[in-house]
């Protein structure tokens, strides 16, 4: 799997369980919460927390971002 993506498991006190945050390059993507359960996860997209200079397009393969976000789903919920 491509190594410029991160996954970072906390716990922030706008969640009431644990939370992922999925990076890519550096650059913050998104969130996945469980607060509504295990079988409703529920994921944040950052549209507006760039990091990466604008020249740089955010771009990789779909199917390592599916793995990343179903890996991350079941590390979440086990």
């Amino acid at each position: 799997m491509n190594n410029y993506f991160e996954v970072v498991f906390f716990s922030d006190s706008k969640y009431e369980k644990l939370t992922a945050e999925i990076s890519y390059a550096g650059q913050i993507l998104c969130q996945i919460n469980q607060d509504k359960g295990p079988k409703n996860l529920e994921v944040e997209f950052f549209h507006d927390s760039r990091i990466i200079h604008e020249e740089e397009p955010v771009k990789f393969p779909l199917d390592e971002f599916v793995a990343l976000m179903i890996k991350t789903k079941d590390d979440l919920i086990t």
